[in-house]
């Protein structure tokens, strides 16, 4: 899936600048994303609940991973980001407001039957209207709570992509339910940060197919703009 694209001076021509790779890990098929600069070969490694997929496409596209992400701190997310961090030295960044999940992350993998999991250190915390750079792309970070107090979104603007995490899905938005969630903060979240994007928008959800801004505020069944 292209991303970001440039016009050469002088030859009329578009190349690509980054690639955005969905990768399903996990049993609940959780979409990792490894975006990728094609000028520098560098990439960032966005939710990264399983690391074996995740290093087995950046060893395909011949690529370094310089940074880590986080959306927010479910084990379905970020259960492999400690191990892919002692594998590349790729520093992770997370949204502070959700450290009760990432600090309780063996807790939640004992109760859901997984192996045990590592907690990751973070080296940079992230909140909305900051900026992320790896390679030569530029990421903004947009606050989103509601399916967790401290979800964030990563969007590019100059592609018009945007990674979701867990906040909206092709016709669907995310739970809840969970401990700290809140439907009041979710449907704010989407209607005033979200639904501004242009209609073009490309998002990729955390979990299922991707789907466009303009889409989802026009058909989205549970939170119209």
């Amino acid at each position: 899936m292209l991303s970001r694209w440039q016009l050469l001076v002088g030859e009329g021509v578009l190349i690509q600048m980054l690639e955005v790779h969905e990768v399903p890990v996990t049993p609940y098929q959780q979409n990792a994303t490894l975006l990728l600069c094609t000028e520098t070969m560098k990439a960032a490694a966005c939710d990264v609940g399983d690391s074996a997929p995740i290093l087995e496409r950046a060893s395909q596209l011949g690529c370094t991973i310089e940074i880590i992400l986080g959306t927010h701190g479910h084990l379905d997310h970020i259960a492999g980001t400690a191990n892919l961090m002692e594998l590349t030295s790729a520093p992770f960044y997370f949204p502070q407001d959700d450290d009760f999940l990432r600090e309780t992350l063996p807790q939640q993998a004992a109760h859901y039957g997984w192996a045990p999991v590592q907690v990751p250190e973070v080296n940079r915390n992230l909140k909305g209207g900051e900026r992320v750079e790896f390679g030569n792309i530029t990421l903004e970070v947009l606050h989103c709570p509601g399916h967790t107090p401290g979800h964030i979104c990563f969007y590019e603007k100059e592609s018009g992509r945007l990674i979701a995490g867990d906040v909206i899905f092709a016709g669907s938005v995310g739970r809840t339910d969970f401990p700290k969630g809140s439907w009041e903060d979710l449907q704010n979240s989407i209607r005033h940060r979200l639904y501004p994007l242009p209609a073009e928008t490309v998002v990729h959800c955390g979990h299922g197919p991707s789907t466009t801004i303009g889409r989802e505020a026009a058909t989205n069944p549970f939170v119209r703009a």
